[in-house]
């Protein structure tokens, strides 16, 4: 004969408006993450469709979990209870908190980035001007040493000279 618990049932009711609570705060997160960036309609929908794709899984998993794999209406109901009760109470201290941390995140990204740009622009002025310097200091040696030693440096003044030593043989 089939048995039901009670006891299990209370608290596979009450861990599923956890598991609702829980989804709440990750969907205040990400409120919070659109009050600062990412706030376009298109990011917007996939995010809530990639997020209640995520929230069924984990849905599934628990029911496997707490239910052996038994869809029961409480276990949906405890869910939309927690969420409903995480929203109308805690969130409403969450939310300000986390968009004010977001803000002040991307303020810090945005000056670190503007010190990494600036740094860069005056590196890569000093590299360019020392390379030129360099290729300055090559070019004006390979003509002192083109001059002084009288060194060959193209095929056609090899081939001239040994015309020349060819003629002075015969």
């Amino acid at each position: 004969m089939w048995e039901i618990n009670n006891y299990d049932q209370v608290i596979t009711f009450l861990l599923s408006c956890g598991l609702g609570a829980f989804y709440c705060f990750v969907y205040d997160i990400i409120r919070s993450v659109r009050k600062v960036c990412l706030n376009s309609f298109l990011v917007i929908t996939i995010t809530d469709i990639l997020l209640w794709i995520v929230y069924a899984f984990m849905t599934f998993l628990f029911m496997i979990a707490r239910t052996k794999g038994e869809v029961r209406g409480y276990v949906f109901f405890g869910e939309l209870f927690g969420f409903i009760l995480f929203r109308i109470s805690i969130s409403k201290l969450i939310v300000p908190i986390l968009s004010f941390v977001f803000v002040k995140m991307a303020d810090i990204n945005s000056a670190i980035c503007k010190f990494t740009d600036d740094f860069y622009g005056k590196f890569e002025s000093v590299i360019l001007k020392m390379v030129a310097y360099v290729f300055k200091i090559l070019k004006s040696a390979k003509k002192l040493l083109k001059n002084a030693l009288g060194l060959l440096y193209t095929n056609k003044n090899i081939i001239n000279a040994e015309k020349t030593q060819n003629e002075t043989k015969t």
